[in-house]
């Protein structure tokens, strides 16, 4: 008579990734105790003969060119293992099972059912399923934010003879006058909410909203608070915000001489250096010192890593803000590989502040 094939509740590499990413617990719970050696083994007695003195029995603690994390060796008997085989020497269990049991009890996962094969891929196909549900449930949310989102911005006025105007030239000393096309992105509300995020506080500030697009679509706002004079952003915290989902969009602040959509200019076959940086006002810096240049701002340094190199960019010009931090410094770096690694051949050079 057979029987049908069943599964185990988890994985065995499943098991052992976890029990790796919980050694030092794993170790206490052996009672295995020792500092760790430069190379990150340690040397504690053998638990399973009268050891007087450590040095024979080592376990690695980290990953070693001969070992895993957990991998063992006593160098007196010649006997050694990886980690199921060290809980299993350890706590003297014979079978292979036995240790897994161990295992799910130490990990607090409980032995759970053991399905048939049959019963295991139906499972999976039902999460599947239910995954590409709550995806497609969030991604119609997202839609229904943004659609939103672009409704509020395209009823505001652009930003001409606003105090939001009037901080970018007079507070900031931009000169937008030199942009072949005014930075359409950018509108204006008079009286926007702001929430202090620590007191939950609301107050009322002129505000400067600019559209982060995403391909053809709106996909975030960016706002920012300002004083009633517009001479410099309002007091309050933060004086940046941004509403919807960022990742992959950016406020196209000029579009270049040609004044083309990326996608119109794509098509058209004309091409132009894109600047990229983390604000809106470092990048209107530079798009009015090189109006003949595309100029997108990312929001932040880190979502500046996360855009893709357009086709209607000849080249990459990204800017470093006068941030030498080292966390700073090394969030930069990684942005610089992000677009190393999409240039193909193409110009991509890097303006620090």
């Amino acid at each position: 008579m057979t029987h049908p094939r069943r599964e185990l509740p988890y994985a065995w590499d499943d098991i052992k990734a976890r029990l790796q990413r919980q050694i030092w617990p794993l170790l206490d719970r052996l009672r295995l105790y020792g500092r760790p050696d430069p190379a990150g083994r340690i040397w504690p007695l053998n638990p399973r003969r009268a050891d007087r003195n450590a040095g024979s029995f080592n376990i690695a603690t980290k990953p070693l060119a001969q070992m895993d994390v957990g991998g063992w060796k006593d160098y007196a008997s010649d006997q050694k293992g990886d980690i199921f085989d060290l809980i299993g020497f350890v706590e003297g269990l014979s079978g292979k099972m036995d240790v897994y049991w161990w295992a799910l009890d130490f990990l607090g996962l409980g032995k759970g059912e053991v399905r048939t094969k049959e019963q295991a891929q139906l499972e999976r196909e039902r999460a599947e399923l239910e995954r590409i549900a709550a995806a497609k449930k969030t991604e119609e949310a997202q839609a229904e934010k943004s659609k939103r989102l672009f409704a509020h911005w395209l009823g505001l006025p652009s930003i001409a003879g606003t105090v939001a105007e009037r901080y970018l030239i007079e507070a900031r000393g931009i000169d937008l006058s030199r942009l072949h096309h005014p930075p359409g992105a950018l509108r204006f509300n008079p009286a926007c909410d702001h929430v202090d995020e620590e007191t939950g506080e609301v107050t009322r500030w002129p505000c400067m909203v600019a559209a982060m697009t995403k391909g053809s679509k709106l996909a975030a706002l960016h706002r920012t608070w300002l004083r009633p004079d517009g001479l410099a952003k309002a007091p309050v915290v933060p004086a940046k915000k941004m509403s919807g989902p960022p990742s992959g969009a950016a406020i196209r602040l000029s579009s270049g001489p040609s004044g083309l959509s990326p996608a119109k200019a794509a098509e058209k076959g004309r091409r132009d250096p894109l600047v990229i940086g983390e604000g809106i006002e470092t990048t209107a810096t530079a798009a009015v010192a090189r109006p003949d240049y595309r100029a997108w701002a990312a929001g932040s340094l880190s979502l500046m890593g996360l855009l893709e190199w357009p086709d209607c960019a000849s080249a990459v010009i990204l800017l470093q803000d006068a941030d030498w931090k080292p966390e700073a410094v090394k969030a930069f770096d990684k942005v610089v590989a992000h677009w190393e690694a999409q240039r193909a051949g193409r110009l991509l050079k890097i303006v620090r502040a």
